[in-house]
């Protein structure tokens, strides 16, 4: 069934047009926005944690992501540039001002000039495509700029990088979104994503871990104990964890910085046996 969810989503072209030559300028595009018009949702709903329990919503009615869904992000979908956001004291609400985005696969944009004052700040972006429960086949769009998206961006452009290099038949990482906190001393619980990678997988839809695991591994592999989920607003019902039979993990391959990048204090996480 994955298969056939990720050919209806990300379409033919992307089997013919994904070769080692459009690969090379991903992974250099990655490098050169870490070193360093519009891409509007085209009707896609955006994803984002609630300020207030870091749980995942989608959509203007902030839907609930399920736990331990697994999403497939779509590379050729992954774009880095800068967006405008106005910050009007008082009581007037913010607005977006301006955006420019472009794929990985091209040179990062310059920094538009500042938009009634405000200034451009790094922004990324993704789309991703629902594998299993509820949520079976839903596309979405990931899109921030927070410090803790760019850390959590930095470590999933970084496990890319080294699936490109060691493993381009399967560019895709599957993750499950989930959250870290800590606490600040002036704004309270502070809560930042992470973009777990549970597996891999190619344009075609297939799984690494369902042709490198054996079947009896996949049936054995301990589960994750699941962590309580985060409370959910009153007016929408949450929707209940997966349970069912998890996967053997894939080990994550990252970059020899990554391993230098600063981790927050992990908070209460929701996480549920992998999908």
């Amino acid at each position: 069934m994955a298969n056939e969810l990720v050919k209806r989503n990300l379409g033919s072209s992307s089997l013919t047009t994904f070769d080692d030559d459009l690969a090379a300028r991903l992974l250099s595009g990655i490098e050169d926005s870490q070193a360093t018009t519009m891409v509007a949702g085209d009707g896609v709903d955006l994803i984002k944690m609630d300020k207030g329990t870091g749980a995942w919503g989608m959509g203007q009615a902030d839907d609930p992501m399920q736990v331990g869904s697994n999403w497939l992000i779509n590379i050729l979908s992954v774009c880095h540039g800068s967006v405008c956001w106005s910050d009007y004291k008082g009581t007037r609400k913010n607005e977006r001002l301006g955006e420019v985005m472009v794929p990985m696969s091209e040179p990062k944009p310059p920094k538009p000039a500042p938009i009634d004052g405000f200034p451009f700040k790094e922004q990324r972006s993704f789309e991703a495509y629902c594998l299993n429960g509820e949520d079976e086949g839903r596309k979405v769009q990931f899109k921030n700029g927070s410090v803790g998206t760019m850390k959590a961006m930095k470590k999933l452009e970084d496990a890319i990088k080294a699936q490109l290099r060691n493993n381009r038949a399967f560019p895709n990482p599957v993750v499950q979104f989930e959250q870290d906190s800590y606490k600040h001393g002036d704004y309270g619980r502070i809560w930042n994503p992470i973009f777990n990678i549970v597996d891999w997988a190619d344009f075609e839809g297939n799984l690494l871990s369902e042709l490198d695991a054996p079947e009896q591994v996949k049936a054995t592999a301990p589960a994750p104990k699941p962590a309580p989920a985060a409370a959910a607003k009153p007016a929408i019902k949450a929707k209940p964890p997966l349970n069912v039979v998890p996967k053997a993990p894939v080990q994550e391959v990252l970059e020899p910085e990554a391993a230098d990048t600063a981790t927050a204090v992990r908070g209460p996480r929701r996480r549920p046996p992998a999908a």
